[in-house]
């Protein structure tokens, strides 16, 4: 009989075993090590990213003695049946003639929410908008996010865009809606200074699916609503308008009358 040698499977049967815990276990350590490395990378990051206590913070009036205060408004609650058609992005001479062209026909007024650089390209559109009878308010210069500028460059922003609707229709804006409708304390801080009303909305007209979304508004119409379309920039489309015509005509049959934003703000409330 052969003698055997350690070549030989008979040799050590629970050498195989032996090597395959040696390999699971080194697998195992090594797992380990790296969800270690991966979870102290993810503690580090998640250190940078975390916001001091004093990250977008408002100055502190301290030295002043009148009140500082924003009302920031979504919508109103008005004894009569009045709601309000807010543009943003204008002025701009592809649309906004076709929304004035849309509220004369049913004798309906809106607040149009202005870009500063836009009031200075096309001052005439802007003043057609307050020839009209609409209310002209401070959307910004440039459609920048506000949540992204420093309370030097917010008060910048707003009174650039302020002095250009002042100077091209005569008019004082009392409102602003921040971009996006984004907005902090900075911000807040500023339109305070700046004696604004900030206005957002409560409901949406948008050009994607706006016959669709025109019936939901309409099924969810109420006194005070603020509504949201658009008449500057990419957005605008002629769909829009023939939802807005839509809106408009239907409301008004119902009895809703449609006034500017300051007026609806201003109204008797229940």
């Amino acid at each position: 009989m052969p003698e055997q040698t350690a070549a030989s499977p008979h040799a050590d049967p629970t050498a195989g075993l032996t090597r395959r815990r040696l390999l699971t276990t080194s697998g195992v350590s090594a797992l380990a090590a790296g969800l270690t490395v991966f979870a102290a990378e993810e503690a580090r990051a998640a250190q940078g990213r975390r916001k001091s206590p004093t990250h977008r913070v408002s100055p502190r009036p301290e030295t002043v003695t009148a009140a500082v205060a924003a009302q920031v408004v979504w919508r109103a609650s008005p004894t009569a049946p009045l709601v309000s058609l807010t543009f943003d992005d204008g002025p701009d001479p592809r649309w906004t003639p076709r929304a004035l062209e849309v509220l004369a026909r049913h004798d309906a007024r809106a607040t149009f929410f202005q870009l500063g650089d836009a009031v200075e390209r096309h001052p005439d559109v802007a003043r057609e908008v307050v020839a009209a009878g609409h209310e002209v308010a401070n959307h910004g210069w440039g459609h920048q996010d506000l949540t992204d500028l420093s309370v030097a460059e917010l008060r910048d922003n707003l009174l650039r865009t302020h002095d250009a609707i002042v100077t091209a229709t005569g008019a004082t804006p009392t409102l602003v809606r921040p971009p996006w409708g984004r907005i902090d304390a900075p911000g807040l801080f500023v339109a305070a200074e700046l004696g604004y009303r900030v206005a957002l909305w409560s409901h949406h007209l948008p050009t994607d699916g706006a016959e669709r979304k025109v019936d939901h508004n309409l099924g969810c119409a109420t006194a005070g609503m603020i509504v949201l379309c658009h008449d500057g920039r990419s957005t605008p489309a002629e769909s829009l308008y023939v939802a807005v015509d839509r809106l408009v005509a239907r409301l008004t049959a119902d009895g809703y009358r449609f006034v500017t934003t300051s007026e609806l703000l201003d109204a008797p409330t229940a």
